[in-house]
């Protein structure tokens, strides 16, 4: 027994095993480096802003996207990784959260963080991109939020959008984004006041496109687009429904006497002749106008009585406008 003892402290013996464990240890320590080393790949190499904060919401990891898609200066990292609490700070005097007071904004930010909700939302900064923000927790109480810039694609619905309600040709509203303000101003009109649709056709304009080329009769159009868009009040809509069928949604008048006033103004508008590559062309318009709810109310019985004016104001003759029931032509 006592020799057994012996051996079993022989210095030699556990020599060996501390070798042993150091040799363990030591690949422990290098797997460890690897993986280490395989996520800063990853997060460097990651399409959009990471960072990774510990239960205490301090921040441990982020990637350099991160730092310069937020425009974050070294000297915020100079001391080591901020808190969440600072980052919010920092962002809040400089402004990125919008007027207010920065240690209030500090304050909301940082109860929302300590709810720690997953969440997604998008931020338009100061110099006008637009930041996808997603926050996500961890088990152990961390949190990951990641940033994405979606400013292109934003810009791109937004065009597209643009685009799927706008004439391409003067940038004017189209049939379809009229007819959507056209049906909310019937509602509106059915419950208290009274709006007017205005119809209204280029008189001739078939022979001016047909002598003088379609890029002339495409620059008179943009010109009335423009002249007729003056004429209204900010809270009115000028549309162009198709050729050169033009349409006007006034809203919000008192009587039809603000209706003719208007017509009035587009027709003195028009009594001066456009110039169109240094030519002068006169150009006069005929104009229907039909009231809601007093003549109508839905969007096709409007348009139609609208229409219906327009030709009474047509067959005598153009330049004028006519109201629809009326028997007289102004």
């Amino acid at each position: 027994m006592r020799q057994a003892k012996r051996a079993s402290s022989d210095p030699g013996n556990e020599l060996q095993q501390l070798a042993s464990a150091i040799g363990h240890l030591g690949g422990f320590v290098e797997g460890l480096r690897e993986r280490v080393r395989l996520l800063e790949a990853v997060l460097e190499n990651f399409p959009g802003g990471i960072c990774v904060f510990d239960a205490d919401l301090d921040m441990v990891l982020c990637n350099g996207r991160l730092r310069q898609m937020l425009d974050y200066p070294d000297t915020l990292f100079s001391a080591g990784y901020p808190s969440m609490e600072e980052l919010f700070r920092f962002n809040a005097r400089r402004g990125e959260y919008g007027p207010g007071d920065p240690e209030e904004q500090v304050s909301q930010r940082m109860r929302r963080a300590r709810q720690r909700k997953a969440h997604v939302f998008e931020r338009t900064r100061p110099n006008g991109t637009v930041v996808e923000v997603r926050g996500s927790p961890v088990s152990g109480g961390g949190f990951v939020t990641t940033y994405f810039d979606v400013t292109e694609q934003r810009r791109a619905q937004s065009m597209i959008a643009h685009m799927a309600h706008h004439d391409a040709l003067t940038n004017l509203p189209n049939r379809t984004l009229f007819t959507d303000r056209l049906q909310t101003a019937i509602a509106l009109a059915k419950r208290n006041g009274l709006m007017a649709v205005h119809s209204i056709d280029i008189d001739g304009f078939k022979t001016i496109n047909d002598s003088l080329g379609h890029s002339t009769g495409d620059k008179l159009l943009i010109a009335a687009a423009e002249r007729l868009s003056g004429a209204i009040r900010e809270n009115d809509t000028v549309a162009r429904l198709g050729g050169d069928e033009f349409a006007i949604l006034q809203t919000g008048i008192n009587e039809i006497a603000d209706a003719t006033v208007l017509a009035r103004r587009v027709l003195s508008r028009f009594a001066r002749p456009f110039e169109i590559d240094g030519r002068e062309i006169i150009v006069r318009l005929s104009m229907g106008i039909a009231f809601a709810p007093k003549d109508a109310t839905s969007n096709d019985e409007i348009l139609v009585k609208a229409e219906q004016a327009l030709e009474r104001s047509k067959t005598g003759g153009g330049a004028i406008f006519s109201l629809y029931g009326a028997t007289g032509k102004f």
